[in-house]
């Protein structure tokens, strides 16, 4: 009894995840954008982060304090405001595509990275996933960036539906084999070929803590 109890606990513990890389042309057509009655976008400050509301923005206390870090660090968050309320949250990373203790690949000069975005449970269905990317996709018309990259769990419909609607297609696929001790990542040929580059980091992922190193 106490093996099998054993046994059913390993196989809940280990998890096969995949995850497709998406990409969007930055084109004419994005230089503009509009933002929902009721709401404003902007760029957030560090102030605004410490502000967010972990409800609102899924951000928690130690979520925002590394949000102010990777502020300084050249990451940008498009904030919506209802309000004074921050109901919207969606990070960019500038050089790197980075999925932490999972997939991380530089990118090139041209190339932008989207992550973590989060729409307020009362403030959904109102189009604020989709103004947020194209006021990211503005902003990047306007430096001369040519790409934008994300990324989505197959499971996540609603991030998937998000991205085709924005005509956001597949650059391949990577899987994560997770165990209580070890996590390994199995990038396919064609998101490889995609996105070449080893990351800036010298290490291939960055660590994850609550993964144990394999000795």
């Amino acid at each position: 009894m106490r093996v099998r109890h054993a046994l059913g606990r390993v196989r809940r513990s280990v998890a096969l995840d995949t995850f497709d890389v998406f990409v969007r042309p930055v084109g004419d057509a994005d230089a503009t954008y509009e933002t929902p009655p009721g709401y404003r976008l902007a760029w957030a400050a560090p102030e605004d982060v410490a502000r967010c509301d972990e409800h609102h923005t899924q951000l928690s206390a130690e979520d925002r304090r590394l949000g102010i870090e990777r502020l300084k660090l050249g990451h940008q968050c498009v904030i919506a405001f209802h309000g004074e309320l921050a109901v919207f949250s969606m990070w960019m990373n500038p050089r790197n595509i980075h999925v932490p203790g999972q997939f991380k690949r530089r990118l090139r000069a041209d190339q932008a990275f989207i992550y973590k975005a989060f729409t307020s449970p009362e403030h959904r269905g109102r189009g604020l996933y989709e103004a947020g990317m194209h006021f990211v996709l503005a902003h990047l018309r306007s430096v001369g960036k040519r790409e934008l990259l994300g990324y989505a769990h197959v499971t996540k419909t609603v991030s998937r539906k998000g991205l085709a609607a924005l005509r956001f297609q597949s650059l391949g696929t990577f899987l994560t084999f997770t165990t209580p001790i070890w996590r390994q990542t199995f990038v396919s040929g064609k998101l490889r070929a995609n996105l070449p580059l080893a990351p800036a980091d010298p290490r291939r992922l960055e660590v994850d803590p609550s993964i144990a190193t394999p000795r």
